[in-house]
């Protein structure tokens, strides 16, 4: 008999896939020019957007990584419930305020407020991500032929890109280029995505 309790992963894929696409049309939209232009300044025009879409740019990567590990995740899983809805909500629901701490630091790149926030507002995704890949470790909710060693160390390198994030923030009271030096550092650990084995579960 099939448990009321099991909610199908396609639910939450596509609500996901939805919202972070939403997202991310956000974020490009901050993409715009000051004033209109004339032949003597477009150029000039163009050049101030260029914060804008250094920021985008590490934000478009840093919530397309997310997207990749969150749909490999949920590929992994037997069934989800209720906690696990909820722990996607909440990773959402941070991942939501990524165009506003986008925008300002696009628009604020030498304000240390700026980069703090924005570091705080991606720890805070990188938290709810490493909350919600830990509950699924925990209560079993993997296929029974995926190798769970390699999801705990998936969860060891959130733990390093958590305290990357919020050294980055603190860091920006002294300066903030250091500060966005660290924030690549993340996007380079996730570019290559971990590789998930198959094997038994009582391998743990």
């Amino acid at each position: 008999m099939k448990n009321i309790n099991q909610i199908p992963t396609s639910r939450i894929e596509a609500f996901s896939d939805g919202v972070i696409a939403i997202i991310i049309t956000v974020m490009v939209f901050d993409l715009k020019l000051q004033e209109i232009p004339t032949d003597k300044t477009v150029w000039n025009e163009l050049i101030k957007l260029i914060p804008k879409f250094i920021s985008y740019a590490i934000s478009f990567l840093m919530l397309s990584i997310m997207w990749v590990n969150h749909h490999q995740l949920f590929h992994q899983i037997k069934h989800t419930d209720r906690k696990l809805l909820w722990y996607s909500i909440h990773l959402l629901f941070w991942m939501s305020a990524v165009p506003f701490g986008t925008n300002f630091i696009g628009a604020n790149p030498l304000l240390w407020q700026a980069s703090f926030f924005y570091g705080i507002i991606f720890f805070m995704s990188a938290l709810s991500f490493t909350i919600l890949r830990n509950y699924v470790i925990k209560s079993n909710l993997l296929h029974d032929t995926i190798n769970k060693q390699a999801h705990i160390k998936i969860r060891n390198k959130n733990r390093v890109a958590l305290s990357i994030y919020l050294l980055a923030s603190f860091v920006s009271l002294v300066s903030v280029y250091i500060s966005f030096a660290l924030f690549l550092v993340v996007p380079a650990m996730y570019f290559i995505p971990e590789k998930i084995t198959y094997s038994n579960i009582n391998e743990l």
